[in-house]
This record gives C-alpha cells, sequence and structure tokens, in this order.
C-alpha cells in the first residue's frame, strides 16, 4: 500500500513499493491528499504490469542488451565504439545479472572499479552513458520503474591543458618537413580550423579559389572508410582561405575538376576528387601521417609535444588573440554549442601592454632621495 511522508519543508512525498518490492518515490506535493493519489496512481500501475508480466524485470541485463542494441539507431562508427565498451567492460559485470536487482551503489562501485584499473575518467564516463542508455530503454519498455545509473558523473580532475603552437614554432615544424604536400596538409589545418576528417574529406567542387573559401559539408569516417554527411547533423560552415593556401590550393583544385573520388559515399554520388590524397592515391590516413611525418616534425624541431589536433586549437588561439569573437571563432570552427567555444575565453582577454596603451603615457619612475652629487 502506499503511503506518504512529511518532508522537513512542510511538503508531503509519496511513496510506493515496486515491481521488485524496492522503495520509489513519486515526487514532493503542498498536500498530503495529492502526494497519497499520485502514489497510489503510480503503485496500481505497477501491480498491473507485475499482473502482465511478473517476471519481466528478472531478465538479464545481457538478453535485454542483446534486444535492445539494434534498436539504437547510431552511427556506424559510434556502434563500433559502443560495441567494444558493452563487450569489453559492461558485459562482464551485468551480462548475468538481473534487471530489477541493478543498485545505483552497485552501479557506482563498478564505476569505481573502472577507474582503479587504470581507465580515464572520460571513458569510465561513456560507459556510464551506455549502461544508462541500456536502462532508460528498459523503463520505456515497462521492465523497470527507474534507472538506478542515471545521473552518475565521474569527476573529471584536473583541467585539461590546450596545446596552442605559436607561429614561430608552426614555422619551425613544417621546416623540417620533406616536401610541400606534408607541409600544405599541417598549414593547411592550422590556417583554416578544419578536423582531420573534414580536410581529408574534402572535395575540389566545395573549395571556391575566386572567392577565397572552403565549404565544410562532408567528412570523411576513417574507421567506417566513408564520406559522410557532416557530423552530427550540423550545418555546413563556410571557411576562408589564406592568399597562401589559395596559391598552393590551385594546381590541386584545378588539375583533379573532373572525376570521381574512388571512395565510398554514405550518401549520394561523387561529382570530383579529394583535394588532398595520399601518395599512391585514396584518402590521407591520421595515423600514418602522424607517425611518419608529423610527430618526427615536431620533434626534430624541439617546439615541445603538440598533436596534430592541436593545430585546430592553434587556430582559435590565433584568432583570438587578434580580436575575432568567441562567438566567431565558434561558427568557424562548427561549434554546435557555445559552451565548447569557452574553453579559449581567456586568449582573448586583453594583454598588459594594450591595457598601458589605453591608459596613456607609462608610469614615471621615481625619483631617488638624497643630496645631488655636483
Amino acid at each position: 500500500m502506499a503511503w506518504t511522508e512529511k518532508l522537513p519543508s512542510g511538503k508531503y512525498r509519496g511513496v510506493y513499493r515496486d515491481a521488485a518490492g524496492r522503495r520509489r518515490s513519486v515526487g514532493t506535493f503542498g498536500h498530503k491528499a495529492a502526494a497519497l493519489r499520485a502514489a497510489n496512481a503510480k503503485e496500481t500501475e505497477v501491480r498491473r504490469r507485475l499482473r502482465e508480466d511478473p517476471d519481466a524485470h528478472k531478465k538479464l541485463w545481457g538478453e535485454w542488451v542483446e534486444e535492445w542494441w539494434p534498436t539504437r539507431g547510431v552511427e556506424p562508427s559510434t556502434e563500433r565504439t559502443d560495441r567494444g565498451r558493452r563487450d569489453l567492460h559492461l558485459k562482464p559485470r551485468w551480462e548475468s545479472v538481473q534487471l530489477g536487482a541493478i543498485r545505483r551503489h552497485d552501479v557506482k562501485a563498478w564505476v569505481a572499479d573502472l577507474l582503479r584499473g587504470g581507465m580515464s575518467p572520460s571513458t569510465a564516463q561513456r560507459c556510464i552513458h551506455l549502461l544508462s542508455a541500456s536502462l532508460v530503454a528498459a523503463v520505456d519498455a515497462e521492465i523497470l520503474d527507474g534507472n538506478p545509473a542515471a545521473r552518475i558523473d565521474v569527476a573529471k580532475g584536473g583541467r585539461k591543458i590546450e596545446r596552442f603552437l605559436t607561429h614561430d614554432e608552426l614555422d619551425a615544424a613544417l621546416a623540417q618537413m620533406a616536401t610541400s604536400d606534408e607541409r600544405l596538409v599541417a598549414e593547411f589545418l592550422a590556417y583554416t580550423g578544419l578536423r582531420w576528417g573534414e580536410m581529408a574529406g574534402l572535395h575540389v567542387h566545395r573549395v571556391d579559389l575566386e572567392r577565397g573559401l572552403v565549404r565544410v559539408v562532408e567528412t570523411y569516417d576513417e574507421k567506417g572508410r566513408q564520406i559522410k554527411a557532416y557530423p552530427k547533423g550540423e550545418d555546413e560552415r563556410v571557411v576562408p582561405l589564406t592568399a597562401s593556401l589559395i596559391e598552393q590550393l590551385r594546381p590541386r583544385v584545378e588539375g583533379r575538376a573532373k572525376g570521381a573520388c574512388g571512395v565510398d559515399h554514405r550518401v549520394g554520388d561523387c561529382r570530383h576528387g579529394l583535394v588532398f590524397t595520399a601518395e599512391r592515391g585514396g584518402v590521407l590516413s591520421n595515423s600514418n601521417y602522424a607517425n611518419r611525418v608529423w610527430h618526427p616534425a615536431v620533434l626534430d624541431a624541439e617546439i615541445g609535444h603538440a598533436r596534430i589536433h592541436d593545430l585546430r586549437h592553434t587556430y582559435a588561439s590565433w584568432l583570438l588573440q587578434e580580436g575575432v569573437s568567441l562567438a566567431e571563432v565558434g561558427q568557424l570552427l562548427g561549434h554546435k554549442v557555445a559552451a565548447t567555444t569557452q574553453r579559449y575565453a581567456h586568449l582573448g582577454e586583453v594583454r598588459h601592454e594594450k591595457v598601458l596603451r589605453a591608459l596613456g603615457a607609462r608610469p614615471k619612475k621615481a625619483k631617488q632621495k638624497g643630496r645631488k652629487t655636483a
């Protein structure tokens, strides 16, 4: 039978037992009668489901996941990554556990074990999200009354330090590269802010040399080996090209104006070739370029550790230091959420020399005490 509990605030909480006999609440109410009605209604619903399938909550998590997995409707690359996490981290712990027996405390203990085993907080959080998604689906299927993995967050630890290259550091790395083609890849990434997949999947007809613009419409999925539409349903964006890039890109664009790229397209037909290709044709590989070109050049240039993706951070830093607004930088980078660009906010802060110029003359030196000497 449902009941109510009076809270310190003077309000009432409706309470009932779910199909597994666990104590559940239905929120807080200003009046005791309202709380009791809500709890009775929820308990009646639970009992109805119990009559229809009294053993639904006894289904093993592993059985439920096999039933739920094909209904997810995610990108193939996401499905492959999630499948790896499911098989490696979720199944060993939850496969033989009944859905109704999963407790919030058990989930937290499992996460603690993952972290103690050396898993990064971000990966642990993704594992939680995957487990939570499976349990949300069980709630939607009226197998469970609540999700015991909801709102469990992993402490991120210290703030991640972004790496921004100076113009001199980039030039030093470029000077260590053997060919102009190798240099152009790094220069293009640094002076456009494109992600690797956006650069690798860039087609000739997306480059407008007369207007000095690049339209970012597709991206290359290296795991799936496909050209796919711009990620996550985001709007396409337009990025300006420097005069140096226009000059270097011209022979590539004009020489590959005809003929398909030869790479599988998830949607539609290919019209033209790719702007950047490997030495023997085909799509540029991130790992191959990083190991063969980028990392050796960075090491020889003695500029400290830097990843290829740091060129995207570098692009943002250069723009902000020259007065481009955060909103404009976010648009150029293709950030859907403004908070993503906020990580660069400190780079737009006014430097001290600008403050002093704005205030006028530099402070005068203090006069020395004591007598003047002849």
